[in-house]
C-alpha cells in the first residue's frame, strides 16, 4: 500500500478511474508531535461582512468601555460568544463622503474623488490584499458574495464588497446555487475543451493587450490613463484564468451536502451561504471572503411595512427604528450560527477553525447618513494573541477604520506597513 505523506493537508483518493479530493484531515496533517510543537501552522483566514443603512444606533453600541460593557439589545444573540469578540467604537473612514454608502469604501477607506478628471475612482479593497498571501495555495483566492441589487439598498455602488488592484469592481455572487456549483459542481465540459477554452480565452487577452499597445502612443494622456485601467482589468482576468488553468486537473471535493433549492427566504438564504463559506473553508478552497449583505428582504420578512431608508433617520419610537432592532438582532443570530459552525470544525493542530479566522462584521454608515463612528465588530482570533471580549472606544471620530484593517493584515500574516489612510494599529486589540 503506497504510503501517504503525513505532512500533506490535501488527500485525494483514486480508483477505478474516478478521483475524490478530501478536506483537511488531522489523520493526514501534521503528527501530534508536531502539532504539539507548532511547528505547522494552521491556514489563517478573513470574513468581511457588510450592508447597507447601518443600524439601530441607540441599542447596538454599548455604553461602558472595557471587558465589562453590557451587552446591547442587537449584540444580545451574540452573548455566548461573548469572549470570542470585541466592539469597536469610534472608528471613522474619514475621507467617506456619502451617506448612501454603507459598503463601496468599507473594505477601501478610499477617498473616491481625490483622483484629478475622475468623478469616482476607487481603490483596492483590504481583502484582494490579503488574497495575494492567503489564497496562493487554494482552488480559488477569494470569494465574493452578494446579494441582489434590490437587496442592497444602502451599499452604494460596486458589485460586492470587493474591488481590483485598479480600483474596478467585483462581481459578487448572489445566488446560493450558483456558490454551490463553483464549490462542488461537477463539470458540464469534458476537461480537453476546458483546457482549449482556457487557451483560447489567454490569446485573446494576449491579442487585445498587443493591439491596445500598439495604439498606446497616438492617445492622450487621459486616454492612456483609461487605457491602462483596462489593462490593469485585463491582467486581473488573467490572473483569474491562471488559478482556473493551475487547478483544471484537480477535482473538486465532494459536497457536504444536496444542492440548495430555490425560492428560499432571505434569513435562509443568508444562512446557506453560511454553511456554504464554512464548507469551503472546511474543504481548504478558499480562505478568503467577503459578503455584501442583504437588508429589506430581512425587513420585509420580520413583518415590518418599512423600506431601509427610514430605518436609517427615524426616531426610537417609530416602527422603522423597531424594524431597525429587529433586523440587526436577526444579522446577529445569524452570525452567532456561523461562529457556531466554525467552532464546531478542527484544524490539523487541533485548535477550532474559528480559532485561526477573523470575521469583520459592520457598514460604513452609522445611521441617519452619519459616516463617523460606524459599526464595526470582529471576532475570531485569527490564529491567537488577540485580546477579544471587549469593547474598545478609541479617540473620538480620529482613528481611521483603515488602522483595523493593517491589523487584520498583520495578524494572518501579511506584511504591510500601512492600508489606506492608516496611521498605525488599533491599541489593545491586536496584543
Amino acid at each position: 500500500m503506497k504510503k501517504i505523506d503525513p505532512v500533506s493537508r490535501r488527500v485525494v483518493l483514486r480508483g477505478i478511474g474516478a478521483a475524490l479530493c478530501l478536506p483537511m484531515l488531522e489523520t493526514f496533517g501534521p503528527s501530534t508531535a508536531l502539532a504539539a510543537s507548532k511547528t505547522v501552522a494552521s491556514p489563517r483566514r478573513m470574513i468581511f461582512l457588510s450592508y447597507g443603512w447601518g443600524v439601530a444606533r441607540n441599542d447596538w453600541f454599548p455604553e461602558a468601555a472595557g471587558a465589562d460593557y453590557k451587552i446591547t439589545k442587537c449584540l444580545e444573540p451574540l452573548a455566548r460568544h461573548r469572549n470570542d469578540f470585541s466592539v469597536l467604537s469610534n472608528l471613522s473612514n474619514k475621507r467617506a463622503s456619502d451617506g448612501h454608502w454603507g459598503c463601496t469604501t468599507w473594505l477601501t477607506s478610499a477617498d473616491v474623488n481625490a483622483t484629478p478628471g475622475k468623478q469616482f475612482h476607487n481603490t483596492v479593497s483590504v481583502d484582494q490584499l490579503a488574497a495575494r498571501k492567503l489564497g496562493i495555495e487554494t482552488r480559488f483566492e477569494s470569494l465574493e458574495l452578494a446579494a441582489s441589487k434590490e437587496d442592497s439598498k444602502g451599499a452604494g455602488p460596486g458589485l460586492s464588497l470587493s474591488w481590483s488592484e485598479a480600483g474596478n469592481p467585483i462581481a459578487g455572487e448572489t445566488s446560493p446555487v450558483g456558490l454551490f456549483d463553483r464549490l462542488f459542481g461537477a463539470a458540464q465540459v469534458p476537461l480537453e475543451q476546458r483546457k482549449y477554452q482556457l487557451r483560447h480565452n489567454h490569446s485573446v487577452l494576449d491579442a487585445v493587450l498587443s493591439d491596445a499597445k500598439s495604439m498606446n502612443a497616438r492617445l492622450s494622456k487621459a486616454d492612456r490613463e483609461k487605457v491602462e485601467q483596462y489593462f490593469q482589468s485585463v491582467r486581473d482576468i488573467e490572473t483569474r484564468l491562471n488559478k482556473a488553468e493551475d487547478w483544471l486537473d484537480k477535482p473538486k471535493p465532494k459536497a457536504p451536502f444536496d444542492r440548495p433549492k430555490g425560492n428560499l427566504t432571505t434569513s435562509e438564504e443568508v444562512k446557506l451561504m453560511y454553511d456554504l463559506m464554512v464548507a469551503a473553508i472546511q474543504t481548504d478552497q478558499c480562505r478568503v471572503f467577503t459578503y455584501r449583505q442583504p437588508g429589506e428582504g430581512l425587513i420585509r420578512e420580520l413583518g415590518y411595512k418599512v423600506d431601509g431608508h427610514k430605518t436609517t433617520h427615524c426616531t426610537t419610537d417609530s416602527e422603522a427604528y423597531e424594524a431597525a432592532i429587529a433586523r440587526d438582532r436577526q444579522r446577529a443570530e445569524q452570525l452567532a450560527y456561523l461562529i457556531d459552525r466554525l467552532k464546531a470544525l478542527k484544524d490539523p493542530d487541533g485548535t477550532s477553525m474559528f480559532h485561526n479566522t477573523l470575521i469583520a462584521y459592520g457598514s460604513g454608515i452609522r445611521t441617519g447618513h452619519k459616516l463617523r463612528d460606524t459599526p464595526t465588530l470582529i471576532a475570531g482570533h485569527g490564529g491567537g494573541g488577540m485580546n477579544q471580549g471587549r469593547h474598545y472606544v478609541y479617540e473620538s471620530n480620529q482613528t481611521p477604520l483603515a488602522n483595523l484593517w493593517l491589523g487584520m493584515l498583520n495578524q494572518v500574516g501579511v506584511d504591510a506597513k500601512r492600508f489606506a489612510d492608516s496611521d498605525g494599529k488599533l491599541g489593545g486589540l491586536f496584543g
